[in-house]
């Protein structure tokens, strides 16, 4: 009998804990309702003279994609943009094919001043044709150390980081920089992340595509109301150069090294009692590939976790802290709780739920309802998950304009797949990337360049 009531409340209490992480990012949902309609009308306001912008683009063994995607950032809407694309030792051809479709050629004269240490760099490239394209080729150090080469040799006001396979869209740029514009006090920026269109139809993709406009595009906007975003995607984040300089650069061996800086930044201006404001905004978009196939996805999935605790752990300090604010009041607290135990606490629920009914088979009578409860309770929560995904889908079609109506309609009825798979596939990663990360040292930090070629 004992041993039956301690099982049964246990797991109602770890499934109670997860609906309330689930109720968490439906408030979030709710609040970038309010907040589209804010960025709309700064997004509408004319600007008259932009700042310029350096664009980085870190770059290792890409040589599928490397010169379609830098193609793709010249023909950007943008008045004054530097392009500097950071070849880190790539052992491919991306470096020859980036000489030979864009005629570059060897220039002595162009030197990047090593404010920010880094690997050593071999040559720098230039163009007649493309005055505003720079191309490093340095000694191979990780995708942060070549981030870092980037804003040492960048010569702009801003530094507008992207992945190899980014695609821009028209006004991403101008979008980005305004709010940076009319307000001095934002120091960062970011934008959607959404998954490129599949030549045909792939519930896998889809998947993938109802998560980043939740996780991304909408979710994080909440943290604006409290300036509390703690994540500004590598696949586009516009920081304000000084400030890049000021905190050293992105970390070398943090595994998530856009997380890393932005928690980091947080911590310096906090710290400085600077005024300030780190943005997640949805207009601004850009594209990327989706994962192709699910050991491709467990291995992304495994380093977004080791990412997120490699942030958490460098900056413990700031938990529950009240002196860092939003920050170390709420964001922090929810990402440890909801996003690194919440995995376990699920898995251990369903283990004592498991247990409460293989005792009440043995010795305790009891009615089905009573015991099926917590039960009923986690799959509540799987529930109201896939209605989160639908409110965030909604809200995109009908206030962003982000979607088709076929579109809509397919992901609706594709995000109930995830109560029987995807799910479980993110629980996975989550606990497989946790107990990774604390069972191994990082000493350097590695590239992702699995990508589909587009």
């Amino acid at each position: 009998m004992r041993v039956f009531e301690v099982s049964y409340f246990i797991s109602m209490f770890f499934f109670a804990f997860i609906c309330m992480g689930i109720a968490i990012r439906f408030i979030m949902l709710l609040l970038s309702i309010a907040w589209i309609k804010h960025e709309k009308k700064l997004i509408d306001t004319p600007v008259h003279i932009y700042p310029k912008v350096s664009l980085l683009i870190p770059a290792y063994n890409e040589q599928d994609i490397i010169v379609k995607s830098v193609t793709h950032v010249i023909n950007a809407d943008y008045p004054e943009l530097e392009i500097i694309v950071i070849n880190d030792g790539s052992t491919d051809n991306t470096l020859s094919l980036l000489l030979h479709a864009f005629e570059l050629s060897e220039n002595p004269g162009r030197k990047v001043i090593e404010s920010i240490p880094t690997q050593q760099v071999k040559c720098v490239f230039t163009s007649h044709q493309i005055p505003n394209l720079i191309i490093i080729d340095k000694e191979n150090g990780g995708k942060a150390d070549a981030l870092n080469c980037g804003i040492n040799a960048s010569t702009a006001e801003y530094v507008l980081s992207v992945d190899a396979d980014t695609h821009l869209t028209k006004n991403t740029i101008r979008y980005l920089v305004k709010p940076t514009i009319h307000d001095p006090n934002v120091v960062v920026t970011s934008g959607s992340v959404r998954i490129l269109p599949e030549k045909g139809y792939s519930i896998f993709a889809d998947l993938q595509k109802v998560e980043f406009v939740n996780s991304i595009s909408l979710f994080r906007t909440g943290w604006n109301y409290i300036n509390a975003n703690l994540i500004v995607s590598g696949a586009l984040g516009l920081f304000h150069r000084r400030l890049l300089l000021d905190v050293n650069g992105y970390h070398n061996l943090a595994i998530g090294e856009d997380m890393e800086l932005i928690v980091r930044i947080h911590r310096y201006l906090i710290e400085k009692h600077t005024t300030y404001r780190v943005l997640q905004f949805s207009l601004p978009t850009c594209f990327t590939s989706a994962v192709p196939n699910l050991n491709e996805m467990i291995k992304q999935r495994k380093r977004w976790q080791k990412g997120l605790l490699s942030s958490l752990r460098l900056n413990t300090r700031l938990f529950f802290n009240p002196r860092y604010k939003g920050v170390g009041l709420l964001a922090i607290p929810y990402y440890i709780f909801f996003e690194v135990m919440a995995p376990f606490i699920e898995l251990l629920g369903l283990f004592f739920f498991l247990s409460t009914m293989i005792f009440h088979t043995q010795t305790f009578a009891i009615g089905a309802l009573a015991w099926a409860t917590p039960f009923w309770v986690w799959c509540g929560s799987l529930v109201f998950a896939v209605l989160n995904d639908w409110l965030s889908l909604s809200i995109d079609k009908f206030l962003l304009r982000g979607m088709s109506t076929k579109e809509y309609g397919r992901l609706l009825i594709s995000s109930i797949a995830s109560l029987f798979f995807y799910h479980f596939i993110q629980l996975y990663c989550k606990i497989k990337g946790t107990v990774e990360y604390f069972s191994t040292i990082q000493t350097s930090s590695r590239w992702d360049t699995k990508r589909k070629k587009t």
